[in-house]
């Protein structure tokens, strides 16, 4: 199951099944062409051997039929079947001239061996018997005693009524014929001097159909009148069909026979006679099979190893890319972000390969941003640390020198000594870095109170909290008291007006604004940014400035987001304010 998830084997079936698939298609396409173009051609050729062989009836018919008016117009045979005993010309017997014209009529037509029989009986009941078969006066008797005789002879016209065994002496058990029974009518009397009977041999019609056998297997029909024979085996059998001609195509049809079942045939009448020659049309064959598939079978493989090509070529242009692309992602994702320039080829996976390296750079470059900015962070704890080197030790100092200023009153240095006791018991209580602004604003208040009695009444002091809740918020510890310095030492300190110093706290969606404005003497433009940024080339005057804004800033940003952090709008000789912001997490 692994080998079927690659994707050049997915290629590989894919390909291989496309090409079998259009192969199959292809050759059944040609199959179902060749096989309604050969359709096509069985009936047309069916047709026209119809045709041509109902022209080729009519015109022996049409001979057949001249021969039984040459029975009514030439002179000899007149004068036979009118009872002469003698002929015209000569002194033979009249019986003997007409059988010798008789038989010269009969030898140069086209129907001399289709007569099986032929008797001509004069109105004397003299007889003249001609064919290919031997004949016996008898053979007069053997015809007027037929059932269908008087039928036949009494007719208006041509009856024909089938297939009929031969009454004759010499007539074999299986000889069958069609026979004609005409009367001979005299021109001049207008009398019925006789009659002729011919027995038309079947051969007539079978050597027709026989000699149009095409190679393609189908069976004819010959119906006359009510009757139908098929012919198999050079023989015609009487047979029962019903034959359902088609509206769409007046030559086509079906037809039913008795235990055959169904077949779909071309039909033809024969003009002046009620016959009907059938053709069944075969059964198509499947073509895929014998001399048809030695024709498909080059384009076959021809198709397959196209494909076959085709499959090559996928695999040089897709797979070979793919996997190149899938073995530099297991390098990434192992760790190695070497850029690879094998993969920046000038295709779409060229595209897929430039991202790809664009994206190990990326990520090289987060992973060492990242680095860069836990180490700044640790550093910057370190500072915070050093910060706090032996609180205890502070705070037991303070607490001796208070007394001291208690015993000589000295109530100033003992409220100084006092606000700067409590920072320092805070530094050695809490050791955690972020505490509730409340506390932060408590421990401000503390270092305000010290700087007061240090700058005297120079300026005041002010904040607004927005919302109560808001003093739940955690902050860092001691965050706000380098901002409240930076306003006293830098801003307001120089003026010789009272200074004016305002701590406004608010909320804006799910984060918090510390506004810290001062009414001192501005900062430019220059200057903050040469504050915020990594500028090394900066002046003393603003050294201090940076270290205790920067520290900040960059806490605040390595802690919660570049979004967060310090703002500082100023205007020279006018105000300085400081923004910062922090995420609202409650404590």
């Amino acid at each position: 199951m692994q080998l079927f998830r690659s994707l050049k084997t997915k290629l590989i079936v894919i390909c291989t099944s496309i090409s079998l698939l259009l192969a199959l298609l292809l050759s059944l396409q040609i199959n179902g062409t060749m096989k309604s173009t050969l359709e096509r051609e069985q009936r047309q050729t069916i047709n026209y051997n119809l045709h041509l062989i109902s022209s080729n009836l009519e015109r022996e018919l049409e001979v057949l039929y001249q021969l039984i008016v040459f029975c009514s117009t030439n002179k000899e045979v007149i004068r036979f079947t009118s009872g002469a005993s003698r002929s015209s010309f000569s002194s033979y017997p009249v019986s003997m001239t007409a059988w010798e014209a008789l038989n010269a009529r009969i030898f140069n037509s086209s129907i001399d061996n289709y007569i099986r029989k032929l008797v001509l009986c004069s109105k004397n009941d003299d007889v003249i018997i001609q064919g290919k078969t031997s004949g016996l006066l008898q053979d007069k008797d053997a015809c007027v005693s037929l059932p269908y005789f008087e039928d036949l002879l009494n007719a208006s016209g041509y009856e024909w009524i089938g297939l009929r065994q031969e009454p004759f002496y010499y007539s074999g058990a299986d000889a069958w014929s069609l026979p004609v029974v005409r009367p001979i009518v005299n021109r001049d009397s207008g009398n019925i001097d006789g009659w002729i009977y011919i027995a038309v041999s079947p051969d007539i019609v079978r050597d027709k159909l026989s000699d149009n056998q095409q190679t393609f297997h189908s069976t004819y029909y010959w119906i006359i009148g009510e009757s139908a024979y098929r012919l198999e085996n050079g023989k015609f059998h009487e047979t029962s069909i019903s034959l359902e001609k088609s509206t769409d195509d007046p030559s086509c049809g079906v037809i039913t026979e008795t235990g055959g079942g169904v077949s779909d045939v071309i039909w033809v009448t024969v003009p002046n006679a009620p016959w009907i020659i059938l053709q069944t049309v075969p059964e198509n064959e499947n073509l895929l099979h014998g001399k048809y598939l030695k024709i498909l079978l080059p384009y076959l493989i021809m198709v397959i190893l196209v494909f076959l090509f085709a499959d090559y070529l996928l695999i040089r242009i897709v797979s070979v890319p793919v996997t190149r692309i899938r073995q530099q992602l297991e390098l990434i994702s192992g760790g190695d972000f070497t850029i690879n320039p094998a993969l920046e080829t000038a295709d779409e996976f060229g595209d897929i390969g430039r991202g790809i390296n664009n994206m190990a750079d990326s990520i090289s470059r987060l992973i060492q941003q990242q680095l860069d900015h836990e180490h700044e962070k640790q550093q910057l704890e370190l500072i915070n640390l050093q910060n706090q080197i032996s609180p205890h030790f502070l705070y037991n100092t303070l607490c001796t020198i208070k007394w001291m200023a208690i015993l000589q009153n000295a109530p100033g240095i003992t409220e100084m000594l006092d606000s700067l006791s409590q920072i320092m018991k805070h530094i050695s209580k809490n050791t955690s870095s972020k505490i509730p602004l409340e506390d932060e604003l408590k421990l401000l208040g503390h270092y305000i109170t010290i700087q007061r009695y240090r700058y005297g009444d120079s300026f005041t002091y002010s904040q607004t909290i927005d919302s109560p809740s808001l003093l739940s918020c955690k902050v860092f510890k001691f965050s706000l008291q380098p901002l409240i310095e930076n306003a006293i030492t830098h801003g307001i300190s120089g003026k010789q007006q009272s200074g004016q110093i305002h701590l406004h706290v608010t909320r804006e969606n799910n984060d918090i604004l510390i506004y810290i404005t001062d009414n001192g003497s501005g900062i430019s433009q220059d200057q903050i940014d040469q504050i915020l940024n990594h500028d090394e080339d900066i002046t003393e005057e603003l050294l201090f400035k940076k270290i205790g804004l920067k520290n900040i800033d960059r806490r605040l940003k390595l802690e919660y987001g570049e979004r967060y952090g310090i703002l500082i709008r100023s205007k020279l000789n006018c105000y300085t304010e400081v923004i910062v912001r922090y995420p609202f997490v409650s404590a």
